[in-house]
């Protein structure tokens, strides 16, 4: 019996060492365990108590938020962005329910890393043991995506933790037996939920039916196909729908912005040497970016680990776990063949296969370290120590680099800090009113769909007193001691139609004085300040009633 009393089935936990308790001792192993995901929570709370500023991807999308309805969030989103409506969905219940500030909109990603990250520990404990499960747990437990996405406004994270369920929840039917059709059920019912607030969910849910299908054949009853065919109905029926109503809508509009942009996720069918060299390029690049890894073979090491770790699994016939961990990666792929969903690019895009990487790395270290006999034992476990204590130094390096600097880039600190002191600063002496959230002008509107400007209005909601109330201006207040500053936002990247904003001053000349103006310029730089993205600017129009009374625009 394994350590939740369930009966060893197709050989789980799988353990590589063959000494009876293991290299590192049973106490250590729970020590270890329990350290690295102490760890894990420090550093996901850490990162998400820091309040990073909004950064543009988050922005970008947490702007579509600021009025647009439950319905409105099914139609094409602005600023480039597809969404699943359920996370966007989530995301509007809260705000509405708590506010727009950086904790409510990073909410749903958080609690998601650190409930995902215990039931990974459960997940893992059914298939692994000894030191591969603490090496596996450590892995997740401090691995650069899981950290970064526990503390952001997009549904990466959620994606994850929805993998991680629909993962959990197939293998807790397969290690009892295959022969607890409550847990096929089970799944049926949670997979309409995972479609509707995570596209990518898909993938894993496809792989999730073929190995489900396996098991049966192998040993399956005629009701628990029942619950496989319902599982499959609610899969391709929920994702049917939500295509239909969200992201056929959202796509038709984005795609082909979307497709340039994964272009390097797509794989070059068209020539045999490109497709070697893509396929070597992704899987040592961010695909498998944990723990750590990246661009230009950054992540050679974690490839050479999962590459073991699936040889140990082919030479000890742990075919059903093969399918599992290949057929996310499978089903992507044709959906790169076919241009609908990059495989590998950017971590983010494919983090859904976070848990099986940090599977397979874990029992790919272990397999390396661990001893194989006897007499190497004191070799094996220093070396399964020091891999263990190196885990520990990458979560606590993650926690020192984010206090040192609590933001992706300098260009969001700066724009946080003038929202912090112009909506709240200015307000105190004066009527701040926005050109285009208070007054409904809008003289650059590719910019307000499409630009930087969704920085400037998520910062402007959650440091603007009045805007974050949703209140109006107060035009009864404006005179001669109290006067009226009116704001314009536009940036270098699309037009502004400098016309329109001059007839419109002359227009407000009628009833007021312009007292001065004034043009703030944003240079928008890239995470390294080595590029210029484009320069931003707020135009600043300070006027005072001709009359006594006051008099609205």
């Amino acid at each position: 019996m394994n350590e939740a009393g369930v009966g060893r089935y197709e050989g789980l936990p799988l353990l590589w060492e063959d000494l009876p308790a293991g290299p590192l001792g049973q106490r250590r192993e729970r020590r270890l365990l329990w350290a690295l995901l102490i760890l894990g929570v420090a550093a996901r709370a850490v990162r998400y108590g820091l309040k990073f500023p909004l950064w543009d991807d988050e922005c970008f999308l947490m702007a579509n938020l600021l009025d647009r309805d439950y319905a409105g969030l099914t139609k094409p989103l602005n600023y480039w962005q597809i969404c699943p409506v359920g996370f966007l969905w989530l995301e509007l219940a809260l705000v509405r329910l708590l506010g727009f500030c950086e904790y409510v909109v990073r909410l749903p990603s958080f609690v998601a890393s650190v409930a995902g990250l215990f039931l990974f520990r459960h997940m893992a404990g059914r298939l692994l043991g000894g030191a591969a499960l603490v090496l596996a747990v450590g892995t997740y437990a401090v691995a650069y995506p899981m950290l970064r996405y526990a503390a952001e406004a997009k549904p990466y994270g959620v994606d994850l933790f929805l993998a991680l369920v629909v993962l959990a929840v197939a293998v807790e039917w397969w290690a009892r037996g295959a022969t607890h059709a409550r847990w096929l059920w089970l799944l049926a019912a949670l997979i309409p939920v995972a479609v509707l607030v995570s596209y990518p969910v898909v993938f894993v849910g496809g792989a999730a039916s073929l190995f489900i299908a396996c098991a049966l054949w192998r040993r399956g009853r005629w009701w628990d196909w029942a619950a496989w065919v319902a599982y499959n109905a609610a899969l391709v029926g929920a994702f049917g729908a939500i295509f239909l109503v969200s992201v056929q809508p959202q796509s038709a509009a984005e795609l082909d912005t979307l497709r340039a942009y994964w272009d390097r996720g797509f794989p070059p069918l068209g020539s045999p040497l490109a497709f070697i060299a893509w396929f070597f390029n992704v899987h040592t690049g961010q695909l498998l970016a944990y723990p750590f890894g990246g661009d230009n073979g950054g992540s050679t090491l974690s490839f050479l680990l999962c590459v073991v770790a699936l040889v140990v699994l082919a030479r000890r016939r742990q075919y059903m776990l093969l399918l599992l961990c290949l057929g996310p990666l499978a089903l992507t792929f044709a959906a790169a063949v076919i241009g609908r969903y990059p495989y590998g690019g950017m971590v983010r895009f494919n983090i859904y296969m976070g848990p099986i990487v940090c599977l397979l790395v874990g029992l790919g270290l272990a397999a390396a370290l661990a001893p194989r006999q006897p007499r190497t034992a004191a070799r094996g476990r220093t070396g399964l120590l020091v891999a263990a204590g190196a885990l520990m130094l990458v979560a606590a390096g993650s926690i020192a680099r984010d206090v040192a600097f609590p933001a992706k880039a300098a260009a969001d600190m700066r724009f946080r800090d003038f929202a912090r002191w112009f909506w709240f600063d200015m307000a105190h002496d004066g009527e701040v009113v926005c050109l285009n959230t208070d007054l409904g002008k809008d003289f650059s509107p590719e910019e307000f769909r499409h630009g930087f400007s969704a920085m400037y209005l998520c910062n402007q909601r959650i440091y603007s007193p009045r805007h974050a109330r949703g209140e109006p201006p107060r035009w009864d207040r404006v005179s001669a001691d109290w006067p009226l500053r009116c704001v314009q936002f536009y940036s270098s990247t699309y037009p502004l139609d400098r016309d329109g904003l001059d007839r419109w001053v002359a227009s407000m000349r009628e009833r007021y004085t312009l007292v001065a103006r004034e043009r703030l310029p944003f240079a928008c730089f890239d995470k390294r300040e080595t590029k210029l993205r484009a320069m931003a600017y707020v135009e600043l129009f300070k006027f005072v009633p001709k009359t006594t009374g006051p008099a609205e625009p």
